[in-house]
């Protein structure tokens, strides 16, 4: 049975540190210290994820309006295709059961280095639930594929999740186009 839990001590502070190192690839990151800082607003959370007693990995998540918007998640490599992602999705829709669910994926490219990788990444998310919203995230050279678990999305919810975690990083973003959201092709 998954659980989330607040992450309590410098212990476990380091565990999920650590984690976000080694499993979010380095062009994607937030700082750390910006997840860690942005974990106290009331509409975030930033948890570990249990199995009873054994510590599973993290998750990163926002709330906006009915959207939950899914920034971050990683299950230790030790234990991965072993159905805790799934099972952190399954808590995510019984935790929040009126709310559509989102998040961006490396859009499938052929000519990727980790083509193959994308490829199953959708999959995953596919058998979870998880529908193309009709958008996708311009990020430098990088696109990424807008997931949803529910029925629509509009560009301006995506901005303004983006803007109820961070005003001024979800203004910047949405004036500068740094993080350019667009209607698929």
């Amino acid at each position: 049975m998954i659980q989330f839990s607040e992450i309590k001590n410098a212990t476990e502070r380091k565990k999920v540190k650590d984690l976000y190192l080694r499993a979010i690839p380095a062009h994607e990151r937030a700082p750390f210290f910006w997840l860690w800082w942005k974990r106290k607003r009331k509409n975030v959370s930033f948890v570990n994820i249990y199995d009873e007693e054994k510590w599973v990995g993290f998750v990163f998540f926002s709330l906006y309006k009915d959207l939950v918007y899914v920034w971050f998640f990683a299950i230790d490599d030790s234990i991965r295709s072993k159905g805790y992602g799934s099972a952190v999705f399954s808590e995510i829709k019984r935790l929040y059961p009126n709310h559509r669910v989102v998040l961006g994926i490396e859009a499938p490219n052929s000519t990727a280095e980790n083509a193959e990788q994308r490829v199953k990444r959708k999959q995953f998310y596919e058998k979870n639930g998880f529908r193309e919203s009709g958008y996708s995230i311009q990020q430098k050279k990088d696109s990424f594929e807008l997931l949803l678990i529910g029925e629509t999305l509009h560009m301006e919810e995506i901005y303004s999740a983006f803007k109820e975690v961070d005003w001024l990083v979800g203004t910047l973003t949405a004036w500068t186009g740094k993080k350019k959201v667009k209607k698929k092709d």
